[in-house]
């Protein structure tokens, strides 16, 4: 079982930010893993990720800023602050040492990584998306996806689509000042009062306005995405589809398991460890 001890590294703002450590091994490795969470951080779910490594790699789960406990929550400064602290926080890394980098979304996650690898194409050797949540607006989701979730899933969380959409309005006619209003509500995983309110910049910050086709143009051979065949959120053949005809890459299909059990499925992790092995 892998050993999990928590940490903090300081963004280019002097913020003190915090991150897990999950390591399976006690000798000092060559990988790491900078798995990005979702919508809600699923740390049990992020656990049995490591746990189900099948590579030597220590696994690195930074906690976005507003979910964190050290800092004002569910709110951002501005709108794309989450670009800067994920490539101050994947720099970080690198200084330790490892001579291998896999970069891993999943969920909301994956559009994380989307956006730092718009202006930082090659700051990874892997990319790794996990029941990718790329665009609100992708016709490949569930209308009632927050309704969708199995108990055991542990998921609720509500998205005030119509305050978005005008917010969204307002900041593209340059009227930034409500911002800062909430337009979700998750489970709080850090506190005992329960729930969470994120604000429109804060989730504005995890999506590309729009998804170029071209951006995994050069580094198409890096980049590996999943889906479960039983996914509550995602539709995995209409993913399947937008996927192939916008990138012209193939989407794996894992059958019998959902969008946060993907995480520790044991054909998953023989598909990464393959993936690492065979492309260097």
């Amino acid at each position: 079982m892998a050993r999990t001890s928590w940490n903090t590294y300081t963004a280019r703002d002097f913020t003190t930010l915090q991150f897990a450590l999950h390591q399976n091994s006690m000798n000092e490795v060559d990988t790491a893993v900078i798995l990005i969470h979702g919508i809600t951080a699923e740390l049990p779910h992020q656990e049995k990720f490591a746990d189900a490594l099948q590579m030597e790699a220590d696994v690195y789960l930074p906690i976005l800023r507003g979910y964190d406990q050290l800092n004002e929550r569910g709110d951002l400064e501005y709108i794309g602050q989450y670009d800067d602290d994920l490539f101050d926080f994947v720099h970080f890394i690198k200084k330790k040492g490892y001579k291998k980098l896999l970069l891993t979304g999943h969920s909301m996650g994956a559009a994380n990584i989307l956006r730092l690898m718009k202006k930082n194409p090659d700051i990874a050797d892997h990319y790794f998306f996990l029941s990718p949540f790329f665009h609100p607006n992708l016709l490949v989701y569930y209308d009632d996806a927050t309704d969708q979730f199995k108990d055991e899933t542990n998921v609720d969380y509500k998205v005030y689509e119509k305050r978005a959409m005008i917010l969204m309005t307002l900041y593209k006619l340059k009227v930034p000042y409500l911002s800062h209003e909430k337009v979700a509500e998750i489970p709080d995983e850090f506190d005992e009062s329960g729930r969470l309110d994120l604000s429109f910049r804060l989730m504005a910050s995890r999506f590309l306005e729009e998804i170029p086709n071209d951006i995994f143009h050069g580094i198409e051979e890096k980049v590996h995405t999943f889906v479960g065949t039983d996914d509550e959120v995602i539709q995995p053949f209409e993913l399947e589809s937008w996927y192939e005809n916008t990138f012209s890459l193939h989407l794996n299909i894992i059958r019998g398991t959902d969008h946060n059990h993907i995480l520790h499925h044991p054909r998953l992790h023989e598909r990464l460890a393959a993936e690492v092995k065979n492309n260097g």
